[in-house]
């Protein structure tokens, strides 16, 4: 069988000296210089990537207080070991710390700023109190007053209605003290127990106010007869059940307010408990960027201020 080396190699020379012998055992494999691109790309190749261990530890905000403080509390209920339980008080523990925290600098901040200040909106202390409260008393009694010059009180009932034998003083009380008019309307044409006065039977006023109780009072401003048998009186609803006659007052005096048909003057002293108050058009057009908390109270500071 021929030697396919030999074969190879036939129009050479096959040394066999010492000469040949030595290079052989000394023979230097030959090498292929690679250049660094190609050196970095096989150390791509072979480089492992290790993914780096990630902590199951996490910043306890109040979003994580509130995503884990019901899991370890019933985690500590359902399995009650000593660490379960010490978890569960510990981060109870600093939940309550950091309220109180805020809670600190809620009161530092709104010691410092007039516009949070509430006891500069309405004054805390008795004498100041007291005054703000006379003060809003006495403009309910003069916006009383001013319905009456203006209109009258429907008062709707009837005989079995043990709250509305109740009522009726209260309402001849109003008529004496503030000059208020009004008219009396029975469901049922009978009279509450004690009542004497005029009294009429209801013609179906009551179901078209779309009233649920009795005894219910009713505003009429400016009341004028049917014509043609339309009604085009305007009916503002004060009360439905039982008032005392200072919290009838302070219904029939919201009436004329919310409707504006008191004067400015009244208007403006029943507006005492809502100084400092953003108004509902200012409110409803507000934007703020939660991102940026420094622009929230520069838009704030206006809005509120010019409710002084």
């Amino acid at each position: 069988m021929p030697c396919l080396f030999f074969a190879s190699v036939e129009a050479q020379e096959v040394r066999t000296d010492d000469a040949y012998g030595d290079a052989f055992l000394h023979y230097q494999p030959y090498i292929v210089k690679r250049d660094a691109q190609s050196k970095k790309e096989d150390e791509i190749k072979v480089k492992v990537v290790k993914p780096k261990p990630t902590s199951p530890e996490k910043k306890v905000t109040v979003k994580w207080l509130q995503e884990n403080y019901k899991k370890l509390e019933e985690q500590a209920i359902d399995d009650p070991t000593n660490d379960n339980v010490a978890a569960y008080l510990y981060v109870k523990r600093i939940t309550l710390d950091k309220s109180q925290r805020f809670s600190d600098k809620v009161t530092e901040v709104t010691n410092q700023d007039p516009l949070l200040n509430e006891n500069n909106r309405i004054p805390y202390a008795s004498s100041g109190a007291q005054t703000i409260r006379n003060a809003a008393r006495q403009a309910q009694e003069q916006a009383v007053r001013e319905l009456a010059a203006t209109g009258g009180l429907i008062i709707f009932v009837d005989g079995a209605c043990r709250f509305c034998v109740m009522q009726m003083p209260v309402i001849q009380a109003l008529n004496k003290n503030y000059g208020v008019e009004t008219l009396v309307i029975s469901l049922d044409g009978t009279r509450p127990k004690g009542y004497a006065g005029p009294l009429v039977k209801d013609n179906g006023l009551y179901r078209k106010l779309d009233l649920k109780l009795t005894p219910s009072i009713v505003y009429v401003h400016k009341p004028k007869a049917y014509i043609s048998g339309e009604d085009d009186n305007k009916y503002r609803i004060v009360a439905q059940g039982f008032y005392a006659q200072d919290e009838l007052v302070k219904q029939i005096a919201f009436a004329g307010h919310s409707t504006n048909i008191l004067s400015q003057a009244t208007m403006k002293d029943l507006d005492v408990w809502d100084r400092g108050i953003a108004t509902t058009e200012d409110l409803g057009k507000l934007k703020l960027d939660v991102n940026d908390t420094r622009s929230i109270k520069k838009k704030l500071q206006p809005l509120l201020q010019k409710q002084y």
